[in-house]
């Protein structure tokens, strides 16, 4: 009996702890909300317009533009199919058959889209180091501004040097295309100039010999002799 009384006594107190801290809390919440209420009593007649400061007063801050980047990769994929187009006339105009066969219309357009992004990509550079001089020219002198300024030159170095490397490899290629197509024309045409007269080019490139003629231009290893 004796080992049992303080846990008797215990338990009671226990309970009693539970309900003194859960009134103490009711207290508290009840208090925050009577407060709450006399705040907003007294502000029903406040009003905030009075204090704050006027339009003609404010600077002249500018206004906001939100810039739009989905127009210039519009202008950059316009411009990026103007220079494919003008590349495939100036090397396969000669061959207007070969020029609208659908491989190569689907390998102007890839070509096209992924110079169009160098094209961006140097456009956004360009804009984002002119945000950087702007900031400071307003005070940012850190050397960490300094640091990704120096980051930013290289970064449009590189992007040039990318662009004009890609636009001399698709200048490359298409001339290359343009040599094999015409060596395998000429192959083709003394294949036939035995017995018969020579044909000539708008007839040995048909649409039934394209596909052959693109295909061994494309098979065709430069390291052999012409």
């Amino acid at each position: 009996m004796y080992i049992l009384f303080p846990k008797i006594v215990f338990f009671p107190l226990f309970l009693l702890n539970i309900y003194f801290m859960s009134n103490k809390k009711d207290k508290e919440r009840n208090k925050i909300l009577d407060e709450f209420d006399m705040i907003q009593d007294y502000q029903n007649d406040f009003d905030v317009t009075a204090h704050l400061a006027k339009t003609e007063d404010l600077p002249d801050l500018g206004s906001i533009e939100i810039y739009d980047y989905e127009s210039d990769l519009t202008v950059a994929t316009q411009k990026g199919s103007e220079v494919l187009e003008s590349l495939v006339d100036l090397f396969l105009g000669d061959f207007p058959e070969l020029k609208d066969h659908p491989y190569i219309r689907n390998k102007v357009k890839e070509d096209a889209l992924v110079y169009a992004e160098s094209l961006f990509l140097q456009k956004m550079t360009r804009r984002n180091f002119m945000t950087q001089l702007r900031q400071i020219d307003n005070g940012d002198n850190s050397a960490r501004m300094h640091e990704v300024v120096n980051q930013t030159i290289s970064q449009i170095r590189e992007n040039s040097k990318f662009a004009s490397t890609q636009r001399t490899d698709l200048e490359k290629f298409y001339k290359d295309f343009r040599n094999d197509v015409m060596e395998v024309m000429e192959k083709s045409i003394d294949k036939y100039s035995g017995s018969k007269k020579q044909k000539k080019d708008s007839e040995v490139i048909n649409s039934a010999k394209l596909n052959d003629l693109i295909n061994e231009a494309l098979k065709k290893d430069k390291k052999d002799p012409i």
